[in-house]
């Protein structure tokens, strides 16, 4: 399932504030100081390719460090979700006080870890 956007469903997951009660949270990302990912990112982030990996984790600690700046946008009606883009890959976050919690990873090469099978032990 490579190459698909935000779904609809993970929209209404998002807006509803369900995404990180539904995926729950697999823990802090090395390579990302002040980032915790659910456990659905953690899969969709180990489908990556390792280039792909480096950049996303470049700007989650980017993220980390000032959720609210230029790089983030609040995502309509998500509460105190927001919305960051990689090239064709959106990532959907909270803020809170020690940095970020990831629930969503979607675009560009991601795939489907539900499709694919189990991800690799990133953590």
């Amino acid at each position: 399932m490579g190459g698909e956007r935000l779904t609809c469903q993970d929209w209404y997951r998002v807006r509803r504030g369900e995404d990180q009660l539904a995926w729950g949270r697999a823990g802090s990302l090395v390579a990302a100081p002040g980032v915790t990912l659910s456990e659905r990112a953690l899969g969709e982030y180990a489908f990556m390719s390792e280039s792909q990996r480096r950049e996303l984790a470049r700007l989650l600690t980017t993220l980390a460090g000032d959720p609210f700046g230029a790089d983030s946008a609040s995502v309509a009606h998500g509460g105190e979700r927001r919305l960051a883009r990689l090239g064709e890959v959106y990532v959907v976050f909270v803020a809170e006080p020690n940095g970020i919690v990831v629930s969503t990873i979607r675009g560009g090469p991601v795939l489907d870890p539900e499709a694919v099978g189990p991800a690799p032990d990133l953590l």
